[in-house]
């Protein structure tokens, strides 16, 4: 077994990209990388008892020549004896209708194809050529970028299956030689060449100076990125407990947690937790560009006192709300305000994430803090739940008049947003009672007393 042979399997083993039975298809352009995969696939196929096929795709940008690669991959399948998908993406006139950046238009047109030729042929695992040059690369712009560099995964999940790459450890002068000594040809693309694009600058003038300063660099870049990305890993499995456990929701579905539980964790988590609970309110989907480190830190920064408030615009309409010790993610500008309705005797009803009830007093005994004794008189009945609103006063015990709601919820540090969430019960005359869990007005007691009828129970869900 040769070095490059040896190396590629020590990698498909250690990361476990490989498994007897499956169904590959090779991502190939016609260049030496691909092509040398391709060929690497075809000729150990039975010793890994695998399914390999080979998918190109004409960005149709540089029009015969273009075309004509796409030819070039089809012989080479006929010749190695394996199933060949075709495809054609129109960047010139996507660029055209769309406008944007020629590269990312390519790619998404590409991976596209690639995904519907694995769902409707069933090839669960997509293989492409990147290398450990490709791999220094992406590790020296992300640091340029100031991200993390973690680099390129040895495989990723997407909608049609897996990603793998099974040649990041070795070189890409190996990958030449292997297509040379098998005597079989390779295409190159002209802009490969071209320095209009921020890849091919690195490529073409800062990684041969690395290389040639320290030939290792990629090898040893390759072997740096696996022992961050365990680490990576490892920080997002127990960011992900962290959030289940500490991060609930509102009414509406959108996430809500303690400023106090956030601060507890160590500042590894801190930076992971909060774009992992943002992607809730995109349903899973990539974070939108807008939420760039900035935004980010912004956040954090303001996560890291309880005081007063603060809201923070988020994209798609949403905003970032730090009440107090409380934080939460709402929709738009208003506050989701519930229903007045009337609570009826004796039946427990839902009000938002609360179940309220009242009903007679007697032989009832008051087994915790969610229940209070009161007295009212008929005209006053039923008791009626309803959302906070402008100018609510109550009456509550020792005092002359009526406190404002707004000061009631200032001086308990109840956030805006959970204010709008908290039932305010009142009287058939629509006079504000009490807030469960809050304060009470005078007509509530905790312990019964003669006078006291009624008694209201209430459950935060």
């Amino acid at each position: 077994m040769s070095e490059l042979e040896k190396s590629v399997y020590d990698f498909i083993s250690k990361h476990a990209l490989l498994t007897s039975g499956q169904r590959i298809l090779v991502a190939c352009s016609g260049g030496v990388d691909s092509v040398a995969l391709l060929l690497f696939l075809a000729v150990h196929r039975e010793r890994w008892n695998v399914k390999v096929a080979a998918a190109h795709v004409d960005h149709m940008l540089r029009g015969e020549e273009s075309a004509e690669d796409g030819r070039f991959v089809q012989g080479l399948c006929e010749q190695l004896g394996i199933p060949f998908f075709g495809g054609r993406v129109p960047v010139p006139a996507v660029l055209e209708e769309e406008g944007g950046n020629v590269q990312d238009v390519c790619r998404v047109g590409r991976y596209k194809f690639f995904q519907e030729i694995m769902q409707k042929e069933q090839y669960p695992l997509l293989a492409t050529a990147h290398h450990a040059e490709d791999q220094l690369e992406t590790v020296l712009m992300q640091l340029a970028k100031g991200s993390l560099p973690i680099g390129i995964r040895p495989s990723r999940q997407m909608e049609s299956g897996t990603v793998i790459r099974p040649f990041l450890s070795v070189m890409k002068r190996d990958l030449l030689e292997f297509v040379e000594k098998h005597g079989i040809a390779f295409r190159e693309d002209p802009s490969n060449e071209s320095d209009a694009y921020l890849r091919n600058r690195y490529r073409h003038h800062i990684i041969p100076k690395i290389l040639s300063e320290t030939p290792t660099a990629a090898v040893n870049v390759v072997k740096m990125t696996s022992d961050l990305q365990d680490d990576e890993n490892l920080l997002n499995s127990l960011v992900k407990q962290h959030v289940a456990a500490h991060v609930s929701f509102t009414a509406e579905g959108l996430p809500t947690f303690s400023v106090k539980r956030f601060a507890a964790m160590h500042t590894a988590l801190q930076k992971r937790f909060i774009p992992l609970v943002l992607k809730y309110i995109y349903d899973g989907e990539s974070s939108p560009i807008e939420l760039n480190i900035a935004l980010l830190n912004l956040i954090q920064f303001h996560l890291s006192d309880v005081q007063g408030t603060v809201s923070i615009d988020l994209p798609k309409g949403y905003r970032f709300v730090r009440e107090y010790e409380q934080v939460f993610i709402v929709k738009g500008q208003e506050p989701f305000v519930l229903k007045d309705v009337a609570l009826e005797k004796g039946v427990w009803q839902r009000w938002g994430n609360w179940l309220l009830n009242w009903d007679d007093a007697d032989n009832i005994d008051a087994v915790d803090d969610n229940e209070r004794y009161f007295s009212l008189q008929e005209n006053d009945l039923p008791l009626r739940v309803r959302s906070k609103r402008e100018g609510d006063r109550m009456l509550l015990p020792g005092m002359k008049a009526p406190k404002r709601l707004s000061r009631i919820f200032i001086d308990e540090k109840i956030s805006a947003e959970k204010r709008h969430m908290l039932p305010v019960i009142t009287t058939a005359n629509d006079e504000v009672c009490a807030i469960p869990g809050v304060r009470y007005g005078i007509q509530f007691k905790k312990h019964k007393t003669e006078q006291d009828r009624y008694i209201l129970r209430f459950k935060e869900l």
